[in-house]
């Protein structure tokens, strides 16, 4: 009876912190739409097909995002972004769910469920819980640590379920992201190289045969062996980057516990106390690092958030292993688990600002790029289909592609366009800068139009869906600005040759004014027609 007590109390303690988690990640993440890759997804892998589903992106083979994409676009269309969001915090709680279970194990469960909050609050790595398009980084590694567990309990229990569950794991691992070649890489050491492997050497073989047959069709490499000198260097930069994100501290304190940690490991080392199962987190994140280096060296981002993750996931994880084949005790003395709680403390409250921040940084992306849709709408007759929605924020996003999308899908991810003149300055100049496509000169050759000719100030203000007539006496400049102000113009000032100019100003549903403003107003004159 007493047993049962405690049993049911742990599920309630942990399915409450799983719970304020997830909730305190929604509120953080709230207002939040679709953010750059999302909408490759978005305007390509709608319908359900087998290239929708098996083709590479960025060299990853993505089915089940891919799949998990079409399933919430089709329930939720693009004007819910928090089903998106919702997805991508759930697989982050499993994320911290497997780690703290495979934690729990060896250390008892008051150290895994402190495990479970840190990296449930891991402010490094904003960027995947935040960002919808990451459930397939994080589905990944989920998987692989399941396929990990499985595998664990295979050999504990003696059970064939459990290491053919651990195969289905790897797989699914496989078909997430690119991540998955390093669990792939791992299980198959933990596999082919133990002493029962007579029983465990199938495990990865499915997977590996899977994912060959995949990459022979589909397949493309963006690694690249002429990056190979860089990989240390950057493979370190990210152990250190990730360390310190653990803590929300310097670089500089990263690198001196990844020197703490390589001691660690050198004296089990020499103890022989070191076993490939002690050290098969720390193969992955070093596995992981030399993939990302291959491939990413050119656009050197050992410190991405994303990949942060990644690592402080593996060294956390990976610690407690090592820590356990030192010390093979799973019950720890009451001073060490305040020292731990402690410990998990300073790391949640160093690392807290970059969640916080991170949360506010995609929400503007996510502004700016409403409201350019919100122009896109109002004008979707007249603006050209092939340019990017936004040269910076959405590049990718042809204007086309999301009306289609928006068409097929019979909902919009546009703020509504009444909002624009009360969005944020970076929004209002994003909605600005499409508008500004919008307007072009017209060269007039009859100059005896101009019948009177006034002197402009510096702005003029001009009501939509009116024309205006230019006498340009010599070269200069103007701009069109209308939600924002024209001196902070992302478009601007555009010059003018001399001539006579007719500027139609588009009519729309927002009676904010235009505002045309002159570089120099003495080189113009308004024509009264």
């Amino acid at each position: 009876m007493l047993r049962s007590s405690k049993f049911y109390f742990k599920v309630v303690v942990s399915s409450s912190c799983a719970l304020v988690i997830a909730v305190y990640l929604m509120y953080l993440g709230r207002g939040n739409n679709f953010f750059f890759d999302e909408w490759m997804f978005v305007v390509s892998r709608r319908g359900l097909s087998v290239d929708a589903l098996l083709s590479p992106h960025n060299g990853h083979l993505s089915a089940l995002p891919a799949l998990a994409f079409m399933v919430l676009l089709k329930f939720f269309g693009l004007d819910h972004y928090e089903a998106f969001r919702f997805a991508a915090v759930i697989v982050h709680v499993l994320v911290a769910l497997m780690a703290s279970l495979l934690i729990r194990k060896n250390h008892g469960w008051s150290i895994g469920i402190t495990v479970f909050v840190v990296i449930g609050l891991m402010g490094a790595g904003w960027q995947n819980i935040f960002w919808g398009f990451q459930i397939g980084f994080m589905g990944s590694l989920f998987f692989f640590l399941l396929s990990l567990y499985l595998l664990d309990h295979g050999r504990a229990q003696n059970g064939n379920i459990s290491f053919l569950l651990s195969s289905i794991s790897l797989a699914c691992s496989l078909l997430c992201a690119g991540l998955g070649v390093a669990g792939l890489a791992v299980i198959a050491m933990l596999c082919l190289f133990s002493a029962d492997r007579q029983r465990t050497w199938w495990i990865p073989v499915g997977p590996a045969l899977m994912y060959a047959m995949w990459y022979l069709k589909y397949g493309t490499s963006q690694a690249k062996l002429s990056a190979a000198d860089g990989v240390p260097l950057y493979a370190s930069e990210s152990a250190s980057g990730s360390a310190a994100g653990l803590f929300g501290v310097d670089q500089i304190w990263g690198a001196l516990l990844i020197g703490a940690l390589i001691y660690f490991c050198a004296r089990l080392a020499i103890r022989r106390g070191l076993t490939l199962r002690s050290v098969a987190l720390i193969a992955f994140a070093l596995v992981f690092w030399t993939m990302v280096g291959l491939s990413r060296t050119v656009v050197w981002e050992p410190n991405a958030s994303r990949y942060l993750y990644v690592g402080i996931v593996a060294l956390i994880v990976g610690i407690f292993d090592l820590i356990f084949v030192s010390r093979p005790v799973n019950r720890w003395a009451l001073s060490q688990k305040v020292g731990m709680v402690l410990v998990a403390f300073l790391a949640v409250w160093g690392s807290h600002a970059s969640l916080v921040q991170g949360a506010q940084w995609l929400k503007n992306e996510g502004d700016i790029v409403g409201a350019e849709l919100a122009v896109v709408e109002m004008h979707r007759d007249t603006i050209d289909p092939s340019i990017a929605v936004d040269p910076l924020h959405a590049f990718m996003l042809p204007v086309g592609a999301y009306l289609s999308a928006v068409d097929d899908l019979g909902s919009s991810a546009a703020i509504d366009p009444q909002e624009l003149p009360i969005a944020s300055e970076q929004a209002r100049l994003g909605a600005d800068l499409l508008l500004n496509s919008l307007v072009k000169p017209q060269t007039m050759s009859d100059s005896a139009m101009c019948q009177v000719e006034n002197q402009p100030e510096g702005q003029i203000q001009l009501t939509p869906g009116s024309t205006v007539v230019l006498k340009v006496l010599q070269v200069t400049a103007y701009g069109i600005s209308r939600f924002a102000p024209q001196e902070l113009s992302r478009a601007g000032m555009q010059s003018i040759e001399a001539g006579l100019f007719q500027i139609d100003i588009p009519a729309d549903v927002v009676e904010v004014p235009w505002t045309l403003t002159f570089e120099n107003p003495t080189d113009v004159r308004i024509c009264d027609m």
